[in-house]
């Protein structure tokens, strides 16, 4: 199998470059403060790592092939659940997101100019 450090998101070898926590939210003009702490989440809510030998794979074809995936970009918890079933959610037009949903993690902005080989790698992938 794969070292696992190469089948990290291509956004997240960048800990500057991805948007996160203040940087994200920073664009947003509105403002909130929460007012109290809130509680932990139980055990049982929290999702188990994404692990198995068909996450390393599908992780390992993306990479090959230049790939993103929504289910990455945005830190899916159902990402170890859906790759073992071999399903992923294909980001077009490079790991950039035009829409600024302040819910999601994938970074957002303006978009890298078109590959003209991404159908065929996306198509050769599948």
């Amino acid at each position: 199998m794969s070292d696992p450090k190469t089948l990290h998101a291509p956004s997240r070898s960048d800990p500057e470059g991805h948007q996160r926590g203040e940087r994200k939210m920073a664009r947003i003009p509105v403002k909130i403060a929460p007012t109290v702490d809130l509680p932990r989440k139980p055990a049982w809510i929290r999702a188990k790592a994404p692990t198995g030998a068909k996450v390393g794979d599908l992780k390992r074809i993306l990479r090959e092939h230049g790939l993103f995936t929504v289910c990455e970009e945005a830190q899916c918890p159902n990402l170890g659940e859906c790759f073992n079933h071999g399903t992923a959610t294909f980001m077009i037009m490079d790991d950039i997101c035009t829409r600024r949903s302040p819910f999601c993690d994938v970074a957002h902005g303006k978009p890298q100019p078109l590959d003209r080989n991404e159908p065929g790698l996306l198509a050769r992938a599948v």
